[in-house]
């Protein structure tokens, strides 16, 4: 850990100053010139911090300063040890942070706000406080392309009696072309959908400088540098295809599909800035992420729904609606039956849709960094569809007896059409439950890294 050179005080990075600040002596340092006044060299070549280990989760943070780990940032659990000092080899690259947490906590609050149906307690200055500052290790990708590439080209020429002819085209090309700056997240439990959603400008990163670390924490790599070779591959394939399609030569000659093999040059570790938030649920079996980009305070957020505030909402609408309708319409047991269906029907559409997401998401099918663990590969949970969509199946057929019994009374009809809905209402109760389902994480959430599952 780095000491101030004045006085052996803490030191912190302010991302509003872009300056290492004493909080005893308050002296100011500039990042890029404190290691000079600093005597201990090999500060610069690792990173030297105390490692604190999650009981529940199993999750691993480093701090950079003397202050300590409170709770995990992964899963909110109060539950750490703090291990010994320990390092680790320095990265290539950091992006420092540029936004500070306030702005992380107003950036989210934007979100938030805009999320009508969002239980209250994601709102609380007290879940808010707990927004920490992580450093997060991404494999950086540089890929390029040199050397002569020939493109089949094919062009509409002329037509001759009940023929079109064509010309095709050899495009003889010396292409020198990068791709760099693709970049992946290298923890697996960070997941990948997370890492994401937030990309990071590249073009700012910096050369490693530890004087960058104090005040945050950091998570450890844990995820093979080659795990995302394929993905960097493919993205760098395409953008060659959108970038030369937009080449004149290529378009005249009928070259619609140009696309480049790169190969990789190069494979570089970096650390990126994010605000990371984790929020348990009233029954403390889920937990909800927030994560903000420290550099762009981009917004990624899972956000829970209150069913209370959605059928409150729901009812005031359906109201509304009912009033507008009857305007031109008029309702009858035949029309109510045929509107419960039709409620049904878009209920189990709707569910079938969320119930596919569930089950990639529980088996991390689209994680390359969670599904780069062995023992993670072999964990695959199925998820049973029909105690979900029944309700919708139920309230679809009862329309459908009186239309179809030799009873045609409108007491059928209407207590038909009343079974129905009272169906519906229930499936969307249900669709709000599979909603909360989808955008959480049971705990412990994190694949286990050390610590008591039973803590």
């Amino acid at each position: 850990m780095i000491k101030c050179p004045n006085c052996t005080g803490e030191l912190n990075f302010d991302p509003k100053a872009t300056k290492v600040t004493c909080e005893y002596c308050g002296s100011t340092f500039d990042p890029k010139e404190l290691n000079a006044k600093v005597k201990k060299s090999k500060e610069v070549e690792t990173i030297e911090g105390k490692s604190y280990t999650c009981t529940q989760c199993g999750a691993t943070l480093m701090t950079f300063d003397d202050t300590a780990v409170t709770f995990c940032s992964y899963c909110g659990s109060q539950a750490m040890i703090e291990q010994n000092m320990v390092k680790q080899n320095k990265p290539d690259f950091i992006i420092p942070f540029k936004k500070d947490k306030n702005d992380c906590i107003e950036a989210y609050k934007r979100v938030v706000n805009k999320a009508l149906f969002t239980p209250k307690s994601l709102k609380d200055t007290a879940t808010l406080e707990k927004f920490r500052g992580i450093y997060m290790p991404y494999c950086i990708y540089d890929l390029e392309y040199k050397g002569k590439k020939v493109f089949d080209g094919s062009r509409y020429s002329h037509r001759s009696g009940d023929y079109k002819i064509y010309n095709d085209y050899k495009l003889h090309t010396d292409i020198d072309s990068h791709c760099n700056g693709v970049s992946y997240d290298m923890s697996s439990t960070f997941y990948d959908d997370y890492s994401q959603a937030i990309p990071f400008n590249t073009k700012e990163k910096e050369a490693f400088n530890p004087n960058y670390l104090p005040g945050y924490y950091a998570d450890k790599p844990d995820v093979p540098l080659e795990t995302y070779d394929k993905m960097a591959l493919g993205v760098a394939k395409s953008e060659s295809k959108k970038y030369l399609s937009k080449e004149s030569k290529f378009a005249s000659h009928g070259c619609y599909n140009p696309m480049l093999d790169y190969y990789i040059k190069s494979r570089s570790v970096a650390l990126y800035p994010i605000y990371f938030l984790a929020i348990r649920d009233k029954q403390e079996k889920n937990v909800y992420y927030a994560i903000v980009n420290g550099q762009t305070g981009k917004v990624a957020a899972d956000l829970p729904v209150s069913f209370s505030k959605y059928i409150i909402s729901s009812l005031i609408l359906a109201v509304i609606i009912f009033l507008l309708i009857n305007w031109n319409l008029v309702v009858n047991p035949i029309v109510l039956c045929g509107f419960a269906a039709v409620m049904a029907f878009i209920s189990l559409a709707m569910s079938i849709s969320q119930l596919s997401a569930i089950e990639k998401k529980k088996n991390h099918s689209e994680d390359a960094g969670f599904m780069s663990k062995e023992e993670n590969v072999k964990k695959k949970e199925k998820v049973h569809g029909f105690k979900y969509v029944y309700k919708q199946i139920i309230a679809m057929m009862i329309p459908l007896f009186p239309v179809f019994s030799a009873i045609a009374d409108d007491e059928i009809f209407y207590g038909a059409a009343i079974i129905s809905l009272i169906l519906v209402l229930l499936s969307f109760r249900a669709l709000v439950n599979e909603h909360n389902i989808l955008v959480s994480n049971k705990l412990p959430q994190l694949e286990k890294r050390g610590g008591d599952e039973n803590a």
